[in-house]
Order: C-alpha cells, then structure tokens, then sequence
C-alpha cells in the first residue's frame, strides 16, 4: 500500500457524494416546486381539499341582516330608557311632517 491509495480513496469518496448530493438536491427541488403546487394538494387530499373550498366559501358568504320590527310598546319602553334618539330634523326641514294614510280623503261615501 502506497500512501497515495487513500488520498486517491477519498479524493474519489468525496467525487462520488458530490454527485449524489446534485441528484438529492435536484430532487429536494423538484418535490418542493411539486407540493408548492395547489393541484399537488387537489390531487392528493381531494376530499380535504373540497371540505376547505366549502368552508371558505360559507365564510365569504354575507349573513342576513336581522330586521326588527318592535310594538309600540317596545319603542316607548325604549324611549323612555333613552336607548332609542329620534331624529325630527329631516320632518322640520321638509316642512310639515308627513300625512297619515287616516288624513286622506277617500272615496267612500257614508
């Protein structure tokens, strides 16, 4: 054995794990750009995938507003707590306030 053998040996050891790190590299790159990918997780998780779709989609959706229509006694109850402001300012600058249905004349003959 020549002193030269094992600088030779390793000098063509570290040849060999070079290569082999290029193709792992090359792979590592490869399942990267793959599962980066959204079709990767379609295709893989189909059922997982379509659950989320579902869920987003019922967030992004607007919920319908609540109407309340309270009683009369409702509304005073509350105007007499001060919960409730009413704004007469519009009616005050149109003029008189508007007419009730009870004012206007009808047809009928008594």
């Amino acid at each position: 054995m020549s002193p030269e053998d094992p600088a030779e040996t390793i000098t063509r050891r570290m040849a060999e794990l070079r290569r082999e790190l290029t193709h792992d590299v090359e792979d590592v790159t490869r399942s990267a750009k793959a599962m980066a990918s959204p079709s990767f997780y379609i295709r893989k998780f189909p059922w997982a995938t379509l659950a989320v779709a579902a869920g987003v989609g019922y967030m992004l959706i607007p919920k319908k507003k609540q109407v309340v229509q309270p009683d009369m006694e409702a509304l005073a109850e509350l105007v007499r707590k001060n919960q409730v402001n009413i704004n007469t300012s519009k009616a005050n600058n149109r003029g008189a306030a508007p007419s009730s249905p009870v004012d206007e004349p009808t047809d009928v003959k008594r």
